[in-house]
This record gives C-alpha cells, structure tokens and sequence, in this order.
C-alpha cells in the first residue's frame, strides 16, 4: 500500500486503496485484512481515518469486523449494496420513493418483451399461484405486498439478469411499506391487473400480455405523484 495524499479526503483515500489491496491480492470472502496497526502504518493515516474508512466499507458490505478474528471481506452482494444506497437516499421523502416507481415501471416494460419469451410452465404456475394469493388475501381484507412482490421478480427471475434483479429487490424494499393506507382504497383493480397479466402468459398470447402489462402501469402510482388511484 502506498502513502495517501493531503489534499484529498483521506477517508476516501483509504477506502479507495483498502479496495485495490482486495483486488491485487485476490482476497476472497472469509480472508482477512491486515491489522489496523499494519493498515496505519502502510497508509500513513490515524486510526481514526482508517476507521471511517472500514465502516464505510462496512457499509457496503464489502467486509465485515469480527471480534477476536480481525476484519475479513465479505462476499460480494449487489442486493445489500444496492438496497443501502436506496434506503440511505430516500430518507424518508415522498418525492425519491415516488421517482423508484417511475424506475420500475420502465424496467419492467423495458424487459417485459424478453421476459415473455423466457418463461417456462413453471414459471408461470408459479406467477398464477401467487396471483391467486393476490385475489385471496384481498377477499379477505388483507394487503398482499409479499404475493405482489413474488409475482413480480417471478416474471423477470427467468432472464437471469442478476443485476436487474438486485435493483428490483432494493426498489421493492423500500415500496413494501410505503403509505399502505392511503393505497387500500385503490387496490381492487389492482388485482385485476395481475389476473390479466398471468391469464395471457397462459394463453402465451403476447399482445394480450404487453397490454395487460401497460395496463398494470398506467394508472395509480405510476402515472402522478399524489394518489394511487387505479382505473
């Protein structure tokens, strides 16, 4: 490791150069960091530098400290990096969960066309299964964020597209409990919506498919920034 700079925010420059110590030396998850006396001395930084460094990292869930042991890296996970940053940049403002939506749906009917023709019975049985949760729970008064949810990430986990799926998980992580009262009065033709959406999947009927997917995000929350009213 070399000497960091002064003119830079040396945090940063620690962190930046803990990460290029990983990547050279190849270390895998469960390997350990040097002492922090070692990493001192390398950098040529306090202990409070290298701390706000290692916490930052931390954050990230690039490595974690283990009492006893040191500090080891972590394996690398793009649905804690990505749900950390989210949540870490909402702050629990309307405005940035509302833009997530805006995010979402241009995702999904970005890849829905891809989507479509990935799907096996399987996954398609699976998205009917949770659909019928859907209907279910709302029969019974009941919201039903978690089918919602698995019906979702069942339609486009077929891709394998890890990285859309990552950013998917985190957008869902911050919707879930999202202003759940004001949505209740809205949801009834929500319900529809996912009906339709699997009902063409099962007659693999793709114009029926992309409407009923166009449907699903032209109104409510997707569609203005002060209600979520469906039609």
């Amino acid at each position: 490791m070399k000497n960091l700079k002064r003119d830079e925010k040396l945090y940063i420059q620690a962190f930046q150069e803990i990460r290029s110590y990983i990547i050279r030396n190849n270390l895998k998850p469960g390997d350990l960091l040097p002492t922090e006396q070692t990493l001192c001395q390398n950098l040529g930084v306090s202990r409070n530098v290298l701390r706000e460094a290692i916490k930052s990292m931390e954050l990230m869930g690039m490595i974690q400290s283990c009492p006893g042991r040191g500090t080891q890296v972590q394996e690398f996970s793009l649905d804690f990096l990505f749900q950390n940053v989210l949540f870490f940049h909402v702050g629990g403002e309307d405005k940035p969960v509302r833009e997530m939506f805006g995010i979402r749906k241009m995702l999904e009917l970005g890849y829905m066309r891809q989507a479509f023709h990935a799907m096996k019975e399987e996954d398609i049985a699976e998205m009917r299964k949770c659909a019928d949760e859907i209907r279910a729970r709302w029969d019974n008064g009941e919201m039903f964020v978690e089918a919602d949810h698995a019906f979702h990430m069942a339609l486009f986990r077929p891709l394998g597209n890890g990285v859309l799926n990552s950013l998917m998980e985190a957008i869902w992580a911050v919707d879930n409990g999202f202003q759940l009262e004001e949505k209740m009065p809205y949801l009834s033709s929500s319900v529809n919506k996912h009906d339709a959406i699997v009902a063409a999947l099962e007659a693999y009927d793709y114009r029926a498919f992309a409407k009923a997917m166009e449907a699903h995000f032209s109104s409510g929350k997707y569609l203005t920034s002060d209600t979520y009213e469906e039609y």
